[in-house]
């Protein structure tokens, strides 16, 4: 197979310790640790000048996503990619053994006033909380710019943030503007726009992994940030067919979710307009490569499908499948899942 022949991805997650992470990553999702470090970030589809992953099956395993991004182009991102030369998407597993920063990201409408940053709009789907763990979603009430701001500089902006509580399944849009926090014992995967562009606000006075005190950017967030109660936390999934839900559908990426309980052949076209990310959440998929031979996805693994295979065909097993793309567009189409066992033979 040519190096040019589009083929379904597997990927290789770039690890990133954390001073907040811990060792889930590994216990809860599989990921093969370099050492006995805290790690928080699995970067499992990236494209950033801060981190690449990797593909791991394949004629281009061990390849960048961008080197692969520059072979195929728009066969790979699809034809309404912002940029044919960068994957449109940034897909990451999260283990906060301990508080995120509080923080904002910016969005489109902020960026002529932020040079050099990028917007930011992502989700977090939740997949493991520990008893009494929460995430910190807008404020308890709106308050005003130069109280925020005293308090932020102070310590004491605990009293001013929304805590929410979340369970495992749970989808929460966190838009640009919104100041949030991942809270200790939540283990997530999130979707996003593909930027790294965050401004902390209050990070507890602890030291990163080199010792010293992380940068805050209050007067980036200040510019930003919407200092009043979110109108909603997690969103209802909408019903798009059986065992298919919606769950964000934001301008910049789209999520959805396609449970499949027992043993199932499965298909659904792919529209040619996007790439499709697919992240096993539980369960198994034996995936067709579109080249002939087949990728095997276990729970917490994930494979990028390019937009010219126009199609996903699998073999799951009690799988349950976070499938994104870009926004505004159905993902899962003209689904078949047809119980093994089950199949007609032909007349």
């Amino acid at each position: 197979m040519s190096d040019m022949t589009p083929y379904m991805l597997k990927m290789r997650p770039l690890l990133i310790e954390k001073i907040w992470g811990g060792r889930k990553l590994a216990s809860h999702f599989g990921k093969d640790l370099p050492d006995a470090g805290s790690y928080g970030e699995s970067w499992e589809v990236a494209d950033l000048p801060e981190g690449q992953s990797r593909v791991d099956s394949g004629p281009l395993a061990g390849r960048t996503l961008h080197e692969v991004v520059e072979l195929w182009g728009r066969d790979l991102v699809g034809t309404a990619a912002p940029d044919a030369g960068r994957f449109p998407l940034l897909v990451k597993v999260l283990d906060a053994a301990a508080d995120l920063s509080v923080q904002v990201h910016p969005g489109h409408a902020d960026l002529p006033e932020l040079p050099g940053a990028n917007s930011k709009d992502e989700c977090w789907m939740i997949l493991d909380v520990e008893p009494g763990a929460s995430i910190v979603h807008g404020l308890s009430e709106e308050v005003a710019p130069e109280d925020f701001a005293e308090a932020a500089r102070q310590g004491t902006l605990k009293p001013m943030l929304h805590h929410a509580p979340v369970r495992p399944g749970q989808v929460v849009r966190v838009s640009p503007g919104t100041v949030h926090a991942i809270g200790a014992g939540v283990a997530l995967l999130e979707v996003q726009e593909p930027s790294d562009t965050t401004y902390r606000v209050y990070d507890y006075n602890r030291p990163g992994l080199d010792g010293k005190l992380r940068a805050l950017h209050l007067d980036e967030a200040m510019k930003v940030s919407r200092l009043r109660p979110s109108e909603e936390v997690a969103v209802e999934p909408v019903t798009l067919g059986e065992g298919v839900e919606l769950r964000v559908d934001a301008p910049g990426y789209r999520l959805e979710t396609l449970r499949l309980p027992g043993e199932r052949r499965v298909s659904w076209e792919v529209d040619r307009s996007t790439a499709q990310v697919i992240f096993c959440v539980s369960g198994r998929a034996l995936l067709d490569d579109g080249a002939g031979g087949t990728t095997a996805l276990e729970a917490g693994e994930t494979a990028v499908v390019p937009a010219a295979l126009r199609q996903v065909r699998a073999r799951t097993t009690d799988a349950e499948l976070a499938v994104a793309g870009l926004g505004g567009a159905l993902l899962i189409r003209e689904l078949s899942a047809v119980e093994v066992g089950e199949e007609v033979a032909p007349a």
